[in-house]
Parts: structure tokens; C-alpha cells; sequence
């Protein structure tokens, strides 16, 4: 495969210092979705071979470093580039964002009701968000 020169400019210009970050952050992303993903779809495969706890051990060890990672340097880059929104000094956004930090909470809470069961130590037996939204945000 031969990028076009579209294709490759473009490249260039996304690893040029001042777009360098936001290009980092989705490789550490994508990285960390296609191992969380790829995972979760090879379970029914690999469980039989190994056992539900070591995959959910190994799902672990291989899941969560990649999302501390890709937090951690989202962090430390956070102020990089071009910012689309000047909302900083509005009065409502300190509100919004710890109303939308609660919400988020709430629905992730449930799925975190036995942290034995999230770190992967004992067997998921209570499942609080078979449906909804508690789903779709846990």
C-alpha cells in the first residue's frame, strides 16, 4: 500500500508539533480499543481454553494499562493545539461539567457494585445492567 500524496500530507501534517498530541491520543485510543474489543470478541474462544478467570485476568492486565495510558497522556496534553470552545470563564461551566460528572457516576456506579467482581478476583454473579442505558455507560 502507497499513500497518495493526500493522504501522506495529511499524515505529515498530523505529526507536525502543533497536532502531534491530538494524533498520539487517537493512536493510544484506537490502541486501547482494538485490544478491549478484540478481547471481549475472542471470549467465547478463549475461555474454554484457559478459563474464566485467567481471561478475565489477562483482560485485565492487557485493558487497563492501555487505559491509564491513553487517560494519563490525554491529561498531560489536555491544553495542546487549537481549542474549539472558550467556555472556561462562562459562569454555568463549572456547574455543567459537576452535573454531567454526577450523572456520569450514577450510571456507572451500578456496574461497579461489587469491586471484586471489576477486578476480575471472583465471578460476575450480580448483573444490574442486563439493559438500558446502565448498558450502554458501564
Amino acid at each position: 500500500f502507497t499513500p497518495s500524496p493526500t493522504l501522506a500530507s495529511y499524515l505529515a501534517l498530523l505529526s507536525s508539533p502543533p497536532y502531534q498530541s491530538q494524533f498520539t491520543i487517537v493512536l493510544f485510543l484506537a490502541f486501547f480499543a482494538l485490544i478491549h474489543s478484540g478481547l471481549a470478541g475472542l471470549r467465547h474462544k478463549i475461555t474454554p481454553a484457559v478459563g474464566e478467570r485467567a481471561y478475565r485476568i489477562v483482560f485485565a492486565l492487557l485493558s487497563l494499562p492501555n487505559a491509564v495510558l491513553a487517560i494519563t497522556y490525554f491529561i498531560a496534553h489536555r491544553y495542546d493545539g487549537f481549542q474549539y470552545l472558550h467556555i472556561q470563564g462562562l459562569p454555568f461551566t463549572h456547574n455543567l461539567v459537576v452535573l454531567l460528572t454526577t450523572i456520569s457516576f450514577l450510571f456507572l456506579y451500578p456496574a461497579t457494585f461489587n469491586l471484586l467482581e471489576v477486578a476480575a478476583i471472583k465471578k460476575p454473579t450480580f448483573k444490574i445492567y442486563e439493559t438500558g442505558i446502565q448498558r450502554i455507560t458501564r
